[in-house]
């Protein structure tokens, strides 16, 4: 178990209560099992307590499989009486690694005893599988709507630019591609080809072709580059 992995857990636990939470990664269920639990402290009109759990993993009975030296508290408060009703309030979690601690011999034997070492995880900046999966979808998805922005504003240009025949040719290039089995084309593939049936069949100036040479080169000399 290490610290991303708890972290992603302790997202999903919120405000929930130790014993009713648990949750499941990558075929592993996991929960808390409560390892203190004090009584009420009384300050007045409020009363405390300490809530701790320590991550473990369960079968699907709830029965514990292993620990992990990871663990959560909170401290719960309460006001009210027994003949009145309790209103309770929580207080959020802190997180801790749980690392064991050497007790030099004093009064009793030497000994080991586990220390709670406070984690700062911020849970805005956990992330989990289920939000990794929809931003990697978001970014492609993003990806796709800008490479057809980028098609349609090309398209747009050599149609605005290119009076002559200018429909037919953006028709033919895609035509072209249709019958060569090309279905994914990047923009500089379809500017070469409409360039090539202009240049073939003399419907530009050689301005015009000597202009849209130098481009081509030019983008040519940029993906040697890579």
């Amino acid at each position: 178990m290490d610290i991303t992995l708890f972290s992603k857990i302790v997202k999903k636990l919120g405000d929930q209560d130790l014993c009713d939470f648990e949750c499941t990664y990558n075929g592993q269920i996991y929960g808390f099992k409560e390892v203190g639990n004090d009584s009420w402290d009384d300050q007045g009109k409020y009363q405390y307590k300490q809530e701790q759990g320590q991550l473990i993993e369960m079968d699907e009975k709830g029965k514990e499989i292993q620990s992990f030296n990871f663990g959560v508290s909170r401290t719960v408060q309460r006001s009210g009486s027994y003949f009145s009703d309790y209103d309770y309030s929580n207080y959020p979690y802190n997180f801790y690694e749980i690392k064991e601690k050497l007790i030099p011999e004093q009064i009793i034997p030497t000994h080991t005893e586990n220390k709670w070492d406070e984690l700062k995880i911020d849970l805005n900046n956990v992330i989990d599988e289920n939000e990794e999966e929809r931003k990697i979808e978001e970014e492609k998805l993003k990806l796709e709507e800008e490479n057809l922005e980028r098609e349609r504003l090309e398209k747009e240009r050599l149609t605005k630019l290119y009076l002559m025949n200018k429909h037919d040719i953006i028709q033919r290039v895609n035509k072209n591609f249709k019958q060569r089995g090309v279905t994914k084309f990047l923009i500089d593939d379809m500017r070469k080809e409409y360039f090539n049936i202009v240049v073939t069949e003399g419907l530009e100036s050689q301005e015009w072709i000597d202009y849209h040479r130098s481009l081509i080169d030019y983008h040519r000399s940029l993906q040697e580059v890579k």
